[in-house]
């Protein structure tokens, strides 16, 4: 029988692939496979037809049924979620379905799950972590079940905000990942498999925090490393990086305050915009002309930085205008830094860079270059007012003007602008080197 062996590492600081399936109108569509009506009527004969199926909300695997090879036979067996209706029991169930010794699919046991809806499911070899919600309770609930002896075990349980995998430590094998508010700060457990009976459960809480501004995974070294954006009372966010040695969770930002120096206002997020495998960390400061502005009531300019395990210290990758409200981020030409400011129109959203000059006022500063965004049927009128379609994602079209003649020094081309121009779209919010929100 598999054990689970904790070892809690606390401290105080400010798989597989599987296939799916959908079963959607199973029963009254003539076309689908005979297998996949098999395994229903399956699950149909075990529990009954009063249920109905329970699919994950988020996550790699989105169907009520899930095909995978968990006693690592080499034949794969399925995993059906489903509720029943019941006053008594409202919890998701998770029947287990295999071939029998005639080739026909039989539920062969049924788990009770830990909650009324299921929000993701994670494989670590032939165990799995099934994410349960719940309508009375703020927070996720985790269970990990254990495979051994022909059967699951539960063998934790816990509540959590972020739950995801990645290999922390860089050994080649995937960790769970779980992310949660603790009192008044935050708290992170990474679970590692430690041979055949065991798991380790590693600990690291930060004392400060109001909220989880948003997460993401990149490349650190030759290590993942989770990358934590943490809401303050103060209405702001600052990072956090945490990955995994032989010691336990380490939290690198903590030492010599470079955490409080990524201090930024709300929604400027970590995220890796370049596509390069690494996060990076934006740091916000008062474009010129904006000085003397509020805080959060700036235009700002980005400079993304990345940690650096070799000198650690926070090094500057690129200058930037990140475009919160239109999604998208344009990097600021090195012969631009000191020199160009930003207006923004509050009407249309229009945004224009404009040569510095301390003795205008900033809207009537030389314009260099404006950015615009619409729906698709929207962009008539754009063109009509001298801009030119640059790209467009699958929502929204961006469109640019180039305001300066060529005989301005600060003039871009088309494709300096093309090249400096990144879309912030939806893949930015899936897993993997990305930032999700909360």
């Amino acid at each position: 029988m598999r054990k689970l062996a904790i070892l809690i590492i606390c401290l105080m600081l400010t798989g597989c692939q599987a296939l799916t399936f959908s079963v959607d109108g199973l029963l009254s569509a003539p076309n689908v496979a005979d297998e996949q009506s098999a395994i229903y009527q399956a699950l149909i004969e075990s529990a009954g037809r009063g249920i109905t199926l329970e699919y994950p909300r988020n996550g790699e695997y989105r169907s009520a049924f899930i095909a995978y090879d968990i006693d690592a036979d080499g034949e794969e067996e399925t995993l059906a979620f489903y509720s029943v209706s019941s006053v008594n029991d409202s919890n998701v169930k998770i029947a287990v379905l295999d071939r029998d010794s005639d080739g026909e699919w039989r539920s062969m046991y049924e788990l009770a799950g830990a909650g009324s809806s299921v929000d993701r499911v994670l494989f670590l070899g032939n165990d799995m972590a099934v994410g349960y919600s719940a309508q009375d309770y703020e927070e996720n609930s985790i269970r990990l079940y254990s495979y051994a002896d022909g059967v699951f075990e539960a063998i934790y349980d816990n509540t959590y905000t972020v739950l995801e995998k990645a290999d922390l430590d860089g050994e080649g094998r995937e960790e769970i990942v779980t992310v949660k508010r603790s009192g008044a700060g935050i708290e992170i457990n990474a679970l590692q498999a430690a041979g055949e009976v065991l798991y380790k459960v590693y600990g690291l809480a930060f004392d400060t925090g109001s909220g989880i501004g948003g997460y993401g995974f990149g490349k650190l070294g030759d290590k993942t490393a989770l990358y934590l954006d943490i809401a303050s009372d103060e209405s702001g966010l600052s990072t956090q990086i945490v990955y995994l040695d032989e010691n336990g969770l380490v939290a690198p930002l903590t030492l010599g305050g470079l955490s409080e120096q990524t201090r930024r206002p709300l929604g400027y997020l970590s995220l890796d915009y370049d596509g390069d495998g690494t996060v990076e960390i934006p740091v916000t400061a008062a474009f010129t002309g904006y000085e003397a502005a509020a805080w959060g009531g700036a235009e700002y300019l980005t400079r993304f930085m990345s940690y650096s395990p070799e000198t650690g210290n926070l090094e500057p990758e690129s200058s930037a205008y990140y475009n919160l409200s239109d999604g998208y981020i344009f990097t600021i030409p090195n012969r631009w830094l000191n020199l160009i400011t930003v207006s923004r129109d509050p009407g249309t959203g229009e945004l224009t860079f404009r040569k510095y000059d301390p003795a205008l006022i900033i809207t009537e500063m030389q314009p260099i270059v404006s950015f615009a965004s619409a729906g698709s049927s929207a962009g008539e009128a754009y063109i009509a007012a001298g801009y030119e379609l640059l790209t467009e994602s699958d929502s929204t079209s961006f469109y640019v003007n180039i305001r300066a003649g060529s005989d301005e020094p600060l003039v871009l081309t088309m494709d300096e602008i093309r090249d400096n121009f990144h879309i912030i779209d939806e893949s930015v919010f899936s897993r993997g080197t990305t930032t999700r929100v909360f």
